[in-house]
């Protein structure tokens, strides 16, 4: 009778695959080839992801050296799970291969109870992986806790989380009493010492670029040291699961230059920064006058709705306060010259801040801002006022 020939399946292997095994283990690769194949596949697609850009909130390209000792741990362990992944995953393929059960062979395996050899090596290598993974990480632990000399220039800043907003208030230096939200300024190759707390829940303070996440408890002040190397626009964000908006509490960290103005890129675009000592002066400075028949409905309609209740305005008489960190709200004495508002939520545009303030459940659900009642014309003049501010 003539050999007929069998059709080839479109899962098979590669013939020259399947020859370099042995003949009874060839079906065996053959099943597990798509398998294979769709993992490589996959493979493939997460490495079109890899790129040598940074992103807003990459770990890899540090500005601090608390940034560097963080990536650094990130990176040993990475690469260390890789490592045990990859063997592990090669002697479970080997086993699954090498000792597949032959067809209709019902023999019992040889049985082991035990190979002191054995277990004395899967006891060791774990010891010595976690002695080589403690002892860097002390040592690191115990530079990033290392608080500046004092005899070494320093901007320090009390740092408050409050649901869903940042606020800060910076203690020492010529900046010394200013009080601005949700977007800190530092000067590169200072040092920085951040006391956190918070005003209601748990919060951390995040910025990936610069360092690790601290926390922001209620009742406590935690330290985060850090000196930026790189003049830059940095996002960062709240890290401690904390309620309904939580993910819309982001903040900002500009880092300016010592003297000149610099250009840097954000988002792809050229974005111009002072110095640090400019943008000081700048925000120490009270209010601008309203300029203008608008300008000055829209400071009158701020405080007609009761907006100084929460925020308060340096310069605007009637939306003063002799203790700013006790307002509700952040303070808005130059929010016109602030990248975003909300705590990073929109871009600082009129139409969007008019939106913010007709319905602010509506960007921000669970915002501690309540709706006031008004038109749009008049939360557009409100709008257009604060947008002044510089």
């Amino acid at each position: 009778m003539a050999n007929v020939a069998q059709p080839r399946s479109q899962s098979s292997v590669p013939e020259g695959v399947a020859g370099a095994l042995p003949a009874s283990n060839r079906s065996a690769v053959r099943r597990l080839w798509p398998a294979l194949t769709l993992l490589a596949w996959i493979a493939v697609a997460a490495l079109c992801g890899c790129s040598n850009e940074p992103a807003p909130r990459d770990t890899h390209n540090a500005i601090s050296e608390s940034g560097d000792i963080s990536s650094f741990f990130y990176q040993m362990l990475l690469w260390l799970d890789v490592a045990i992944g990859a063997i592990v995953i090669a002697a479970w393929g080997y086993a699954l291969v090498r000792f597949k059960r032959a067809t209709g062979d019902d023999t019992l395996p040889a049985q082991n109870h035990g190979d002191a050899k054995l277990e004395l090596i899967w006891t060791a290598i774990p010891t010595v992986i976690v002695i080589a993974i403690t002892v860097p990480m002390l040592v690191g632990v115990f530079r990033l806790a290392k608080r500046p000399d004092q005899n070494q220039q320093t901007i320090e800043i009390d740092v408050t989380g409050k649901q869903w907003w940042w606020e800060f208030q910076y203690k020492s230096g010529t900046a010394n009493g200013l009080h601005t939200a949700n977007e800190v300024h530092v000067q590169a190759g200072t040092a920085v010492v951040m006391n956190m707390t918070s005003s209601d829940v748990i919060h951390a303070w995040w910025v990936p670029r610069l360092t690790g996440k601290r926390d922001a408890t209620p009742g406590r002040s935690y330290p985060l040291y850090f000196s930026a190397r790189e003049p830059g626009i940095y996002d960062g964000q709240c890290a401690e699961l904390c309620g309904a908006s939580h993910a819309l509490m982001g903040t900002k960290l500009f880092v300016h230059p010592p003297a000149k103005e610099v250009e840097v890129e954000y988002n792809g675009a050229k974005v111009k920064l002072d110095s640090y000592e400019t943008w000081v002066k700048e925000q120490l400075a009270p209010a601008a006058a309203p300029a203008g028949a608008d300008m000055e409905r829209g400071a009158k309609l701020f405080k007609d709705k009761t907006c100084p209740t929460c925020h308060i305005v340096k310069g605007l008489e009637g939306a003063e306060s002799a203790s700013p960190s006790m307002t509700t709200g952040p303070n808005l004495t130059h929010v016109g010259s602030r990248m975003t508002i909300a705590a990073n939520t929109l871009p600082n545009t009129a139409d969007n801040l008019a939106k913010w303030i007709l319905d602010p459940q509506a960007v921000k659900p669970g915002a501690k801002m309540t709706k006031i009642a008004m038109t749009p014309d008049e939360a557009k003049a409100i709008a257009a006022f604060l947008t002044s501010l510089k």
